[in-house]
């Protein structure tokens, strides 16, 4: 069987290395990307399963490139997590993209359960 394939949007290198570990152990396939340019590029070559994405990122929002995936129908299909120190579940779920929230910082027994329940 194929391992899901993970994208994490996360531009503190410290959290982005912690998600992809975690993520790792658990059998997921996992890339990081700091910037959105880097996730563009690799959207463009392959379709993640799920896409970890961080609201406030140096070069954009995550939230804007949450709809810009729900907008276009090839990555519309795409599970997508939010994650943020600075946002509440109520601005997400008014964000209009269809995403489910985790609060930095986590629990990580909370988060693999979050994960892997678009395994």
């Amino acid at each position: 069987m194929n391992k899901k394939l993970v994208y994490v949007l996360e531009d503190d290198a410290d959290i982005s290395e912690v998600v992809s570990y975690i993520l790792s152990e658990e059998g997921y396939e996992v890339n990081g990307c700091p910037t959105v340019a880097a996730f563009n590029q690799m959207i463009l070559q392959r379709l993640p399963d799920i896409a970890i994405l961080d609201i406030m990122l140096p070069d954009g929002n995550g939230l804007d490139i949450c709809r810009q995936l729900r907008m276009d129908e090839r990555t519309s299909v795409i599970n997508i997590i939010m994650m943020s120190a600075n946002t509440t579940q109520t601005e997400i779920k008014g964000s209009g993209c269809g995403a489910e929230f985790i609060a930095k910082p986590f629990n990580i027994e909370h988060f693999i359960a979050r994960v892997n329940r678009y395994a």
